[in-house]
């Protein structure tokens, strides 16, 4: 992302959060091609100069929207991981792991639709969330590993819990199957999880 300046003063920091928070709600609600930077200096009461004073193209701003938007959920996720009780239960961490993204992501499946979308039509974009997620596998796998969970290609099983973890919410927020049990689902997931990073 080639951002051509970072905000310092008061003013300029509330401008760009403006544009953020308003380029946010026009690309979930009518994508990304149907969004242009007019309209988004427009809603959020600045200047299409200003605008581009922070950000160098709409891709620029729909990447700092959407990094905005998963970085707060993340936070929010590894927080209520790393307050879970202690002794470590592997058990009792995936079943959590599941719940608080499930919890986390039932209001934002439109918004995670929409970047995976795009994450298949533009590689600059692509190429950035796919390094975010990188870095969620590896907070995960740091997380196991601190607590004694060290088998063989740690890194690749959670990337396949991880997998499962987001068909699950899926399932859930997104796009429910007649016929299925979301229950029984959640709890053959948790057991495939525990048994990849066990084994």
């Amino acid at each position: 992302m080639s951002k051509i300046r970072k905000p310092v003063q008061k003013r300029s920091i509330k401008k760009t959060e403006k544009i953020l928070n308003v380029g946010f709600e026009l690309f979930c609600k009518k994508g990304y091609h149907n969004t242009n930077t007019i309209e988004i200096a427009k809603s959020a009461g600045v200047s299409t100069g200003a605008l581009y004073s922070y950000f160098s193209n709409k891709r620029d701003i729909y990447i700092a929207t959407f990094d905005q938007y998963i970085n707060s959920f993340s936070k929010l996720l590894f927080e209520k991981l790393e307050g879970l009780q202690q002794p470590f239960n592997l058990s009792v961490f995936i079943e959590k792991w599941i719940s608080f993204y499930v919890d986390l992501y039932a209001t934002s499946s439109h918004a995670l639709e929409q970047l995976r979308m795009m994450m298949l039509e533009d590689e600059e974009i692509n190429h950035h969330f796919c390094n975010f997620e990188n870095e969620y596998f590896e907070k995960i796998v740091k997380m196991l590993n601190q607590n004694g969970v060290t088998s063989d290609n740690l890194l690749e099983k959670v990337y396949a819990s991880c997998i499962l973890v987001d068909a699950l919410n899926r399932e859930k927020s997104a796009f429910p199957h007649d016929g299925l049990n979301f229950d029984i689902l959640k709890s053959q997931t948790t057991k495939t999880i525990y048994y990849l990073l066990t084994t």
